[in-house]
């Protein structure tokens, strides 16, 4: 039974690399380390897919006050001091009705016609939010559009009013790593925020942008508590301290953290996909040299343990690193390949373009029963 247990949760590991492995595929652009936590749709999105946004102040009986104009791309332009009644919005929204309640961003959605309520914002908060008018959606930009709007954003973090806040927080979160690198935050700031329980979500980015302006003391800091997680061997928040370190602490600590994880025989699954993300972020926002010695890392792993190749076969085929090829042809035909892993090792062979390893995947897929077991150790030798 404990061995039935141990490999059910190496399936949920092998499940969520696979995930992990998605989000970092060509036509993803977002940073995988910390887009899982931002807003699914934030303020920034919602004004995309508006053509009018006003601040207004309820007055009771579906009247509102207009206290300020954030955008108006149709109609006449919505006038400080008028009155809005008669609106109708979108079903399930919480329309504040009660006169004197706290001023609200209600926005009328470009398709169909109906307002939404953003959320609470002030009238200072004006300027912030009419910042964001005019962004473009996420799958029209280019890594210097996502740059602008980092460094546009990057003043915004942690702003007074919280759907601002929200709304930098969730777009560089989900911007990609090379942009990220463009935001310019005092590390106090970052600091504070990190120190903050309230703020815990958000540690993932911030841990990050604090690596991106690290001086020399905070490259310390970094480090003295990577070491530490490492010494206890746990994973909170590993792929994006190490990832901080990485950027922080040059060549020297990319030699010290290769050895503490990958040359470290007694490292866990866990803590290697985390380390595999890290690394792997930062090599596909390096240079070529970068990605290639990456590259020749994973294949040395997944040498020595080929129960390991789905964790970085997707990182492979990206950077088109073809040595670790009859690899994964023994791979392919052993077993020890779970099937979560199976298609990318299939895809990697087949896009080398080599004659073995299309025969390998050939005969593959005539024996079938090769990817029937896994085995159950929790450490990652043998």
């Amino acid at each position: 039974m404990r061995a039935v247990r141990r490999n059910n949760l190496f399936v949920l590991l092998a499940m969520i690399v696979g995930v992990v492995l998605s989000l970092v595929a060509p036509e993803a652009k977002a940073c995988p380390i910390c887009s899982g936590t931002a807003p699914r749709l934030t303020l920034l999105q919602r004004l995309i897919n508006a053509d009018q946004a006003v601040i207004v102040r309820p007055l009771g009986s579906g009247r509102f006050e207009i206290l300020e104009t954030i955008k108006a791309t149709t109609g006449p332009s919505p006038v400080r001091g008028g009155r809005l009644s008669a609106l109708t919005f979108a079903p399930g929204e919480d329309v504040p009705d009660r006169a004197g309640a706290e001023s609200v961003l209600i926005l009328r959605q470009s398709l169909g016609g109906t307002w939404v309520v953003a959320g609470a914002l002030p009238v200072s908060a004006a300027s912030a939010a009419r910042s964001m008018v005019g962004g473009k959606r996420s799958a029209d930009m280019s890594l210097a559009d996502w740059q602008v709007r980092v460094i546009a954003l990057a003043p915004l973090l942690e702003h007074p009013a919280p759907l601002i806040a929200e709304a930098a927080y969730g777009e560089i979160a989900r911007a990609p790593y090379a942009a990220m690198r463009s935001a310019r935050i005092a590390p106090k700031y970052l600091q504070r925020w990190l120190a903050d329980p309230a703020r815990a979500q958000r540690r993932s980015l911030y841990w990050l942008l604090l690596g991106i302006n690290a001086g020399s003391s905070e490259a310390m800091a970094i480090a003295r508590q990577v070491d530490s997680l490492a010494r206890e061997r746990r994973v909170t928040e590993l792929s994006s301290l190490l990832a901080a370190d990485l950027e922080a602490g040059g060549l020297e600590r990319r030699r010290v953290l290769r050895r503490l994880y990958f040359e470290d025989k007694t490292r866990s699954l866990a803590e290697l996909q985390e380390a595999v993300l890290a690394f792997s972020v930062h090599a596909d926002a390096g240079d070529e040299p970068l990605r290639r010695d990456t590259a020749a890392m994973y294949a040395r792993l997944m040498r020595n343990h080929r129960a390991l190749g789905g964790l970085v076969v997707a990182d492979l085929t990206r950077w088109q690193h073809w040595d670790a090829v009859p690899d994964y042809i023994a791979l392919l035909r052993s077993r020890v390949l779970h099937p979560v892993w199976r298609q990318p090792v299939i895809d990697y062979l087949l896009a080398s373009g080599r004659t073995d390893a299309r025969a390998a995947v050939e005969a593959a897929r005539q024996s079938p029963g090769l990817m029937t077991f896994l085995p159950a150790e929790g450490r990652w030798f043998a």
